[in-house]
């Protein structure tokens, strides 16, 4: 029989750099997540005024644009409810109050997956009509008027959730 060595501390180290890694890319998606209003409206601004080259981040800004509106439908989809909660004074009741872990993932996943496909949904008529408005492309205060407007579409989904229950805040004045 062949006696083999175990190699503990070098699995312990391993693990704590994956788990670093792992740790660091969360915080970097959620840091990314949380920036993205300002990326997508200011940050692109600066770039277009600067003179960047459009041909790399236009789409760059587009491809990441419904992955910052997902991140953000995630937080919204129960904030308003945390905070009933919170002023009521019940949040340690919040979790079983709203249907139990299954039922909050899952509504915060099919929030997450809307904003996701409503995303992009929204950025291909935005293309779509810019590009068939403008068929020959547009200059460079053309270009940063369009990424004046393209937040709107970029965030069109987290937008609806804000104006629907900014209509229906009556209804969420009060906790039951």
């Amino acid at each position: 029989m062949k006696l083999m060595a175990i190699d503990i501390i070098g699995t312990a180290n391993e693990l704590i750099k994956r788990a670093l890694k792992e740790i660091l890319l969360l915080l970097g998606i959620i840091l990314f997540g949380l920036s993205a209003p300002l990326l997508f409206t200011v940050g692109i601004e600066i770039l277009m005024w600067k003179g960047a080259d459009m041909s790399i981040w236009a789409p760059v800004y587009f491809f990441l644009g419904p992955f910052a509106c997902a991140i953000w439908m995630v937080f919204l989809c129960h904030f308003h409810s945390i905070r009933q909660w919170q002023r009521a004074g019940k949040l340690d009741t919040w979790r079983e109050d709203h249907g139990g872990i299954f039922h909050t993932v899952g509504k915060s996943m099919w929030f997450m997956i809307g904003g996701l496909f409503g995303s992009a949904i929204t950025e291909g008529i935005f293309l779509y009509v810019l590009f068939t408005t403008f068929p020959q492309g547009v200059d460079r205060t053309g270009k940063m008027l369009v990424f004046a407007f393209a937040p709107l579409f970029v965030f069109a989904p987290v937008l609806l959730v804000l104006l629907s229950r900014w209509i229906r805040r009556n209804k969420y004045a009060a906790v039951v």
